[in-house]
This record gives structure tokens, sequence and C-alpha cells, in this order.
């Protein structure tokens, strides 16, 4: 203690050490990923474009339409019964022909019709075995929902993709995460669309669809068909007046006569089944190009084409990802 009036002495303290907090480092952008998400938008949206991804799966669908009516298994029947009678008729006409003695000339669209009838059936029936082998595969590929907006979802995909990337490099860092989110929700519903739409079986199954329809949808095959539908109506033409008087003996008369009796039956059949070869071949070729794409490194383009699509969403989704800014290690 200090005495009154003595002065207070004075108290010297150490000096505190100085506060410090640590410092954060700035965000890092990483521009390689970001660059490659912008790059890969850019290919998805003019990919399709430049390489008439659109026309293509436009007229593959068209044709998937097209065809429904002939696919159906009595419809099929029905041709099948007509390819019967047809054979029937031109065995019977045969036996006609023996039995009575008739000669050549008499009756020429009937002479043609007997000269080439396996080759005018044999087709007919080659025909129906294509469309019929096709039916399953067929039925699987119809069943592909929005074949024909797989495009679009490419497309969208892309500009989403560009959008994130362009954000990504340049834009507010406060923006950066809604797009990230943005672009893996597109990423998502790409890579998830082959198996909620069919993609993944129905691709298998137009794959198998193009090689059993190919011979047939073929401008020659179609010339050779029409060709031979113009033999088939002179001898109708012939069966149904000139040819009446001829004795017909047994069950040749009964073949012949049930051609006769069926013939505007089968003459539509024939004609609306030739015809839709007809109007599709260009369909039909451009969905054989879809299935070339990826031939020549040996795989069928419609069967790859489930996987493109996944690996496009799985790379935007991990490129976005990769090219969110982020911290270094902090430093004091």
């Amino acid at each position: 203690m200090t005495s009154p009036g003595q002065p207070l002495l004075t108290l010297e303290l150490p000096c505190a050490p100085p506060v410090t907090t640590a410092v954060p480092s700035p965000l890092r952008r990483p521009k390689a990923p970001a660059l490659g998400l912008l790059v890969l938008g850019l290919l998805l949206v003019f990919g399709p474009i430049i390489g008439g991804l659109f026309a293509k799966t436009a007229a593959g669908n068209q044709m998937i339409d097209q065809f429904a009516p002939y696919m159906q298994s009595d419809v099929l029947a029905r041709y099948g019964g007509d390819i019967h009678i047809l054979h029937a008729g031109a065995a019977g006409l045969d036996t006609i022909y023996d039995r009575q003695d008739i000669p050549p000339g008499r009756f020429p669209g009937l002479d043609a019709f007997r000269s080439e009838s396996a080759g005018v059936v044999g087709r007919a029936s080659g025909l129906l075995d294509r469309v019929r082998g096709a039916q399953g595969d067929y039925e699987q590929v119809a069943q592909i929902g929005g074949f024909n907006r797989i495009p679009f979802l490419i497309v969208a995909c892309g500009l989403v993709a560009i959008y994130g990337g362009c954000v990504l490099l340049a834009g507010r860092r406060s923006r950066a995460v809604p797009a990230v989110v943005l672009v893996v929700l597109a990423s998502v519903a790409v890579a998830v669309y082959p198996f909620v739409g069919g993609l993944s079986s129905g691709a298998r199954a137009g794959e198998r669809m193009v090689r059993s329809l190919a011979p047939v949808m073929t401008p020659h095959q179609v010339r050779q068909l029409q060709e031979d539908f113009i033999v088939l109506v002179n001898a109708d033409g012939e069966l149904s007046t000139t040819f009446r008087g001829v004795p017909r003996p047994g069950q040749s008369a009964t073949a012949v006569d049930t051609l006769v009796k069926r013939w505007p039956g089968i003459s539509s059949d024939l004609a609306s089944l030739v015809g839709v070869v007809n109007d599709n071949i260009s369909n039909f070729n451009a969905l054989e190009d879809l299935d070339a794409l990826t031939r020549g490194a040996g795989l069928s383009g419609l069967e790859a084409f489930p996987w493109l699509l996944v690996g496009i969403g799985v790379a935007s989704a991990g490129l976005a990802v990769a090219a969110l800014p982020r911290r270094g290690k902090e430093s004091s």
C-alpha cells in the first residue's frame, strides 16, 4: 500500500500479441472443364443439324407410322391367304391348259401369267415373309416414345451446356451453382431417356428390323412387284371374260373361280402393300443411314444410340460439376 500523498507506481504490462484471422483464398474457376462443357454444348447443338439427325429420325418415325396397318397379325394372315389363292389359281390354270390343249397365243395374258407365275408368287411370298419376319421387332420399335424428338433433346442439352459453360467461364459466381444444377438436370434427362422411353430395347429391335426389310425396300424390288401386278391384272381380265368359255375340270375350276372371285380383294391388298413399300423407300434409307453411323467401328448405329445418349449425359454432367468455382487451401 502507499501512504497518503505518495504518488502511484507506474504499472508496466507486456504488449498483447496481435490478433490474426485466416484470410480466405479467392475462388478459383477451373477453366478447362468449363471450356470443355462449352465445346460439348456446341457439338450437341450443331452436330444433329449438320448430320441431318432431325430429318432421319423424322423419316424413320414416319415409316413406322405408315407401316402400322400392315403389321397386324390378322392383316398378315389375310395376305398369306391371298398368296395361297394365287398359287392354287396358277396350278389350276396349268391343269386346264394341259387337259384342254389350249394353243399358245390364244390367251396372251394367261400365257404371260403361266410363264411367270413361279416368280410372281415367289416374290409376293418373299415380300410377305420379310414383313412377317419383321413384325415382332417392328412392334418393339413402335413402342419407343418420341423417337423423332431425340434430336430436340440433344440440342436442348447442348444449349443448356453452352449456357452453363459461359456462366462458369465468365458469369457471376453467384450464378455458378444454379447453372451447374441446370446442366446436371438436362444431362440426367438425356442419360435416362433410353431406359424410360424404351430406346434401349427398341434400338436393338430396330437394327434387326432394318436387316430383315433391306432386301425388299429397294426401287428394283418395287418395280418388279409392280410389273408382277400388271401381269396379274391382265390375267384376271382374261379369266373374267374370254376364258370363261373354256371347260374347267374338277378342282382346277374351283381354284380358278376362287381366284377370279377374290381378285378385287387380292389386288387391293397387293397394291396397298407394294404402295407402302414404294412410299417409304426414302424413309427406310434414312433409318438405314442411322444404323450405319457407327458401322465403320463394327457397331450398329441404332444399337449404339442409347449409349451415345448416356455418354452425352455423363460427360456434360461431369464437366459441369468439375467446372464449379472452388477455393484453394486457406492462407493465414
